[in-house]
């Protein structure tokens, strides 16, 4: 699911930031006031941290004008955004670190806007001014898009975290420097309703919900930005000014497309995202309203007798699961599985599962019961731990109980992609090669499948910026570590895991029957390098396929100026 959003770094990339107010309206100016297995809290690793959470990156949201609130605090404000300084401020540097602490930064200043107003003023500081600056929201960016040694302001959107209903509007406002885990919390406790998101706890919504946003009920309720009606977004036009612009669902021309690009787009391409507006028409509720409870089950079979043939009889189990309940409608889409296989140092070969309703129960457990088969251990029920608990409790265990979620002291690489089929017999063997070789100072290594489809294959590849609503599964490769000296160890493991599994189509996993790209809320900045990506194709193809060429364009109209950009940005 998406995490770490990652973008993970949230509010990815450089400011969010696009096209000025000129080609749309401006926004408006009226300001609302405003349990299981033991092993699965370590292995799950990269299930939270990866498959199943997460992105990061800036969106925009509707009518809000900033209210002129006072600076307060000890800190300086300039023209009312606040100012924080090194050598002055204590908080700098827990300001200026992230969750991948590859990254380390010191901008010469960090601004912490409070409302829309201030974010439009920190955007415009940072213009005149002539500094480099790119926006954070919760850290979580697998790759330095964020947290770039270039950067001399950065901008942090924390202090942009409300959420509320807006009954006149009949729409649901999530401020864009929210954390997944506080979204969940309030929309479910004060209005009974959610949004199919990640389960990393600390993910910033702002990068989550523009890369596209998946998490445990997107098969029943698909992806985030499935659910979004507008998004209020600071721009950058022509003349280099700064505006704040609002775009809706069933806006046509110029604020058609900037909504648009916001619905999987990727963070820090088009603008500074302030809030984002959340509306289903045939909710009830004007949400989807998660089940009271659910049912978790985690699996950690050992890999004791598992070689190269039980691992690919395994994978093809999930993969003909995935691909059988692909379009499926009914007690299959309450059925969410990702597998969690862990390198041989670091654990078993697992799965962790989501039923939200007892009608998908015999689903999951026949699922269960032939994954265990393909491994060898079909009568053997003391590797499978079933729980059921209320569904709030269920987001919190899972979101804060593994080390990559909540271990803001780590170091990690990554590489994702999109499956359509089964992996080949070359896949299978580099995944069992690279999960048995051993890696000199990683905490934990491993690779995740998640399940897609459902409810997210019943979107049309063109109706958002999601391109690969065919793919059946979601794969992620990584690797975690807890300090410099093992830098090179572990990224050099990772690219040759990567590109082995890849290496029939160039080093990546480009569009054919087994593969459709990579993911963008999963970013692997080897992408961009001749060196590892021989394909042929840019990460840019490989994240957005064929919407490209439109993101482009939508880059080309409102960010003519290439204000919002990072290494993998999309291009004008």
């Amino acid at each position: 699911m998406d995490r770490h959003t990652h973008r993970h770094a949230a509010l990815a990339g450089p400011a969010d930031g696009a096209g000025a107010a000129q080609p749309g309206r401006p926004a408006d100016r009226s300001r609302r006031p405003r349990l299981g297995r033991r092993g699965f809290l370590t292995r799950v690793a990269g299930a939270g941290a990866g498959a199943v959470g997460m992105g990061a990156a800036a969106a925009s949201s509707a009518v809000a004008t900033p209210s002129a609130a006072a600076s307060t605090g000890p800190f300086a404000a300039t023209a009312g955004v606040p100012v924080v300084l090194p050598g002055r401020d204590p908080q700098y540097d827990s300001l200026r670190t992230g969750y991948n602490r590859r990254f380390d930064v010191r901008p010469t200043e960090i601004l912490a806007p409070r409302t829309a107003a201030e974010v439009v003023a920190a955007v415009r500081r940072a213009l005149d001014d002539g500094r480099r600056f790119t926006v954070y929201g919760g850290g979580h960016c697998f790759e330095d898009f964020v947290l770039s040694p270039e950067v001399r302001t950065l901008i942090t959107m924390g202090s942009l975290d409300q959420v509320r209903y807006d009954a006149a509007r009949g729409v649901y406002e999530v401020e864009a420097g929210a954390r997944l885990l506080n979204v969940y919390d309030r929309l479910y406790r004060d209005h009974g309703v959610t949004l199919p998101g990640g389960v990393c706890y600390s993910v910033g919504v702002g990068g989550h919900v523009t890369g596209g946003g998946h998490g445990l009920l997107s098969r029943k309720h698909g992806l985030t930005v499935d659910h979004l009606a507008g998004v209020e977004v600071v721009t950058v036009d022509a003349r280099g000014r700064a505006a704040l612009t609002y775009a809706r669902r069933g806006d046509t021309g110029a604020l058609g497309d900037l909504f648009w690009a916001h619905t999987g787009g990727g963070g820090g391409n088009f603008g500074v995202v302030t809030r984002f507006d959340f509306h289903s028409p045939d909710e009830p509720r004007g949400l989807p309203s998660p089940p009271a409870e659910v049912q978790l089950v985690f699996c950690d079979w050992p890999w004791d007798g598992v070689g190269p043939e039980r691992l690919g009889a395994f994978l093809d189990v999930f993969a003909d699961w995935c691909a059988r309940h692909h379009t499926s409608s009914g007690p299959a889409d309450a059925v969410f599985p990702w597998l969690t296989v862990r390198h041989r140092d670091s654990g078993g070969v697992g799965m962790v599962m989501q039923v939200a309703e007892p009608a998908g129960e015999p689903v999951g457990d026949d699922l269960v019961k032939r994954l265990a088969t393909a491994l060898g251990y079909s009568d053997d029920e003391r590797y499978v731990t079933r729980t059921r608990m209320p569904w709030m409790n269920s987001i919190r265990l899972i979101g804060t109980s593994s080390d990559e979620n909540s271990d803001p002291n780590r170091r990690g690489k990554q590489g994702s992609a999109n499956f359509r089929g089964r992996l080949t017999r070359t896949q299978v063997a580099e995944v069992h090669r690279a999960l048995h070789e051993p890696i000199e100072g990683s905490l934990s290594a491993g690779v995740d499948i998640a399940a897609l489809g459902g409810a997210i294959s019943r979107v049309r590849p063109t109706d958002t910026a999601v391109f690969q609503r065919d793919a059946t599964m979601k794969f992620l490769v990584q690797t975690f570590w807890a300090d410099e000296p093992h830098d090179a160890a572990n990224i050099d493991w990772l690219r040759r895991a990567y590109q082995g599994i890849f290496r029939e189509t160039g080093g990546v996993p480009g569009y054919d029957e087994v593969t459709a790209g990579s993911y963008v809320n999963y970013p692997n900045s080897d992408l961009s390098d001749p060196a590892w990506n021989t394909s042929g194709l840019s990460s840019g193809d490989l994240y957005y396929g064929g919407n490209h060429a439109r993101l482009r364009a939508v880059k080309r109209q409102w960010d003519p100026t290439n204000a919002f950009r990072h290494a993998q940005s999309v291009r004008p």
